[in-house]
């Protein structure tokens, strides 16, 4: 009878490799690493993820809900742009993992995408109509905080990293007070 995976072991492994991605990046993340972190074996680790690249993607899905919860505690559309900067600046390692996997990271259109019906919610709630047709607008912000949030997570100098701070709010207000505009 082959041995059960403890649910415990799983969750120290997971934390172990947060832990090591938030202060080393990928470069501190090695499976042997992440083993030693959640005081178990190398074996162990393998077990649950196979490969290094399995490892990143269940970082990256953590990653990915940690910025839902983050943003959908916002109160309005514009407020919820505002954290998605504040999360991508304060967490520039998880930020960039989670959009090189995006594409093995993002939810399929049959599953809930709590991030864009809240959005869509709010706008429909704000202008009339129906949700969906507010689609181009949830794009548009979601595509100025995902290239503000890269800018501000590379290697940026402090004038442009105030620049962006100084011109972010007022583009993506802007951009939020026309959202009928870009209705479908």
């Amino acid at each position: 009878m082959p041995p059960k995976f403890d649910p415990m072991t799983e969750k120290r492994i997971l934390a172990a490799a947060v832990k090591l991605w938030r202060s080393r990046g990928e470069r501190g993340l090695t499976l042997r690493a992440v083993a030693r972190e959640a005081r178990t074996t190398t074996p162990t680790v393998y077990r649950r993820f196979r490969n290094k690249q399995a490892l990143y993607l269940a970082l990256a899905e953590k990653f990915r809900q940690d910025l839902t919860e983050e943003c959908l505690g916002a109160t309005t559309p514009e407020e919820f742009c505002r954290r998605y900067l504040q999360f991508a600046e304060a967490h520039p390692n998880e930020y960039r993992l989670l959009w090189s996997a995006w594409a093995e990271t993002v939810p399929s259109d049959d599953v809930p995408q709590p991030i864009r019906e809240w959005f869509l919610t709010r706008l429909a709630d704000r202008f009339g109509g129906q949700p969906e047709s507010y689609l181009t607008a949830f794009y548009g912000a979601i595509l100025l905080s995902h290239g503000a949030s890269m800018l501000l997570t590379g290697p940026i100098s402090d004038f442009y990293r105030q620049e962006i701070y100084k011109s972010f709010p007022s583009i993506s207000d802007a951009l939020l007070r026309n959202a009928p505009l870009f209705q479908t």
